[in-house]
């Protein structure tokens, strides 16, 4: 994150820039693009060594929506969005557990292979802060509510058995095969809350903008003691209109 900042400061630098929302007018800026999405959280042990596995890895989807700018003045614009984002992460496991029987010991392999799918109505309230004398380019931070619209878990579970020794082949069922799909919408909070920072770079009106996102509550209303909370990076194009 670090670096993808520094060489953008950079680009920005060598490049003509274009004024940003100016002082007093609002503008309009429609976007669409990518979230490289995962969930906080979702630790496992693993059952023979003890080391911890997470469950949850970067997915990408898609994101679009809106976003309305107002220019306080030369550095700074309030913006208020809503914005559709396709969350969630994608769910991989390998673990194996030792499992002792009078006819000898055995390990319990298992392997999970699924998504998690959480679409929110996003509206994120930002401060934009204008580089001054580096026109078009912009740091930003604020708040964020998400509505939850659903959710959907879809998992594979595979698991079977590996023998310690060759002669316990002939007396243990090594194979099992078990697929699972769960709507989770009644799981799922009905809103989730957090903090958007990142940068965007404006030239001729079209909008490069980054921003990473830091959920704050935890997603899912259960017990379960699993606190996942949503985590993404978001990349969008947009076009900006002065109103």
């Amino acid at each position: 994150m670090k670096r993808f900042i520094l060489l953008a400061a950079f680009v920005c630098c060598m490049t003509v820039m274009n004024a940003q929302n100016p002082q007093g007018k609002f503008s309009v800026k429609p976007l669409a693009g990518i979230n490289v999405t995962r969930l906080s959280g979702g630790d496992v042990l693993n059952g023979v060594n003890g080391d911890k596995i997470n469950l949850y890895h970067n997915k990408v989807r898609f994101t679009a929506g809106v976003e309305a700018e107002y220019g306080v003045n030369d550095w700074l614009g309030v913006s208020l969005g809503a914005i559709y984002s396709q969350q969630g992460a994608k769910i991989e496991y390998a673990g194996e557990t030792e499992v002792n029987q009078p006819e000898g010991n055995f390990l319990e392999v298992t392997e999970i292979d699924g998504n998690v799918k959480n679409d929110y109505i996003n509206v994120p309230l930002m401060a934009n802060v204008y580089i001054p004398g580096v026109k078009g380019l912009a740091l930003k931070a604020g708040v964020q509510v998400g509505f939850c619209l659903n959710s959907k878990e879809n998992m594979t579970t595979h698991v079977y058995a590996v023998p310690l020794s060759s002669s316990q082949w002939t007396i243990i069922d090594n194979d099992s095969f078990q697929k699972t799909y769960t709507e989770l919408k009644d799981y799922c909070k009905t809103v989730d809350f957090g903090i958007p920072v990142g940068l965007s770079y404006e030239y001729k009106n079209i909008v490069l903008d980054a921003r990473y996102y830091f959920g704050l509550t935890k997603i899912d209303n259960t017990e379960f003691p699993d606190d996942s909370r949503n985590r993404y990076l978001s990349i969008t194009l947009g076009y900006r209109f002065h109103l």
